[in-house]
């Protein structure tokens, strides 16, 4: 019996582990909990498992969606991108699904002066299982999502790999992991990159952030893509003040990126990407944090913009919500993201406005775990059909590890 209780109790220990955070402040980029691998350098384990459902009374494409093309829609749970267009597609109808393919794990090395070095080392290998191609439920590829090593001091550092765009860094708290607004008010992701990073302090708290990065023009590697092409990098830049406040940091920012894709049109002249942004966050209670980012720019169809990035477009874009942490086990969020491009340059039947409105609750019967409860307004506008909505019902279940 005492053999039983013992297994029992380490079985716990390792599933329920005390003193966790449940990390969904960001889930897009920060997950506190972490399992050691070792006692020497300190490299740990970290992720969640994300058990998604849905429910809409109209059918939903990802952002991996080709054109407008009713044949050629990602209709796919990862990532909800846009409601198709109803005036063309006759098989518009409500559905239910369901996805593990957000579920996440990765291996960090925080940084680390390997026993008294003047600098320290960071590394990342993160992973998920997303795909707009992959449709079976049981057969999924894993995906790269992060995987960089970084040089740094403390003030600064260096980063060789594959991150987080400097451009645009805030993200939303919508459940719906694998779509996070983009297309619908969100710019910036992933890519290939080299970033430089110093901060400067400002007083005894405040500090001034200063980051610049070249980075691979486009998500593709194949040599004839219009981004590379061009043979020129992506450069992105970023400035920051930080400042902390009770019950967290405030971040407000100011970034811009510029690339340039080969036009689609054969022969013609190349296309600059541009774009600038603004991004706050402000935790001014537990009860109230708001946080926002507007941008401006063109042609930024790599950043997941809806814009092309082998044509000129104008896009101008933005989100807000707010967060409110009432208890420790309870969590709301509410917010609205929308995109908008220049009419005159959209072609008929592609997309000219995308928007969306979220409210999630979250109840976490432990801190490492979280049942979450969402509802999207979803409108897509196309250019010369006019508007095509949805509602949405969704449901994310999360453990963190």
């Amino acid at each position: 019996m005492k053999r039983w209780l013992a297994i029992a109790a380490m079985f716990l220990s390792v599933t329920f582990p005390s003193g966790l955070i449940a990390g969904t402040s960001d889930i897009q980029t920060r997950q506190e909990e972490k399992i050691s691998l070792s006692t020497k350098v300190p490299v740990h384990l970290y992720g969640f498992v994300s058990a998604e459902g849905m429910y809409s009374d109209s059918q939903l494409s990802s952002f991996g969606t080709l054109n407008n093309d009713p044949a050629n829609y990602n209709r796919t749970m990862p990532g909800f991108n846009r409601v198709v267009d109803e005036s063309i597609d006759g098989n518009n109808d409500a559905f239910i699904s369901g996805t593990i393919q957000n579920t996440r794990f990765g291996f960090s090395l925080e940084p680390y002066d390997f026993g008294g070095k003047k600098f320290t080392v960071a590394a990342r290998l993160e992973m998920d299982f997303f795909s707009t191609t992959e449709l079976s439920i049981s057969s999924v590829r894993p995906r790269i999502r992060r995987a960089y090593a970084c040089l740094g001091t403390g003030k600064g550092h260096i980063l060789f790999g594959h991150e987080w765009e400097i451009f645009s860094p805030l993200n939303t708290s919508t459940l719906n992991i694998g779509g996070n607004l983009w297309q619908q008010g969100n710019l910036g992701f992933r890519r290939p990159q080299i970033a430089l990073s110093y901060n400067f302090d400002v007083g005894q708290k405040s500090k001034i952030e200063t980051t610049g990065s070249v980075n691979l023009p486009s998500n593709s590697m194949a040599f004839n893509d219009n981004g590379n092409t061009t043979g020129i990098p992506m450069l992105q830049g970023r400035l920051g003040f930080l400042h902390p406040l009770p019950d967290g940091e405030m971040k407000a920012y100011v970034s811009g990126v510029y690339a340039r894709h080969k036009n689609a049109v054969a022969g013609a002249e190349q296309v600059n990407n541009w774009g600038i942004a603004a991004s706050i966050e402000v935790p001014a209670h537990k009860l109230f944090v708001p946080s926002a980012e507007f941008h401006y720019g063109y042609s930024l169809g790599a950043l997941l913009s809806i814009s092309s990035d082998t044509s000129r477009q104008r896009t101008i874009s933005g989100w807000g919500q707010v967060k409110s942490l009432w208890l420790d086990w309870f969590e709301t969020n509410v917010g609205y993201g929308c995109e908008t491009l220049k009419s005159s340059e959209v072609a008929a039947g592609f997309v000219r406005r995308n928007q969306m409105g979220f409210a999630n609750v979250q109840f976490k019967p432990v801190p490492s775990f979280v049942i979450g409860l969402e509802y999207n307004y979803m409108r897509t506008n196309y250019q010369g059909t006019g508007a095509s909505e949805a509602n949405a019902f969704l449901s994310n279940i999360l453990y963190f590890f």
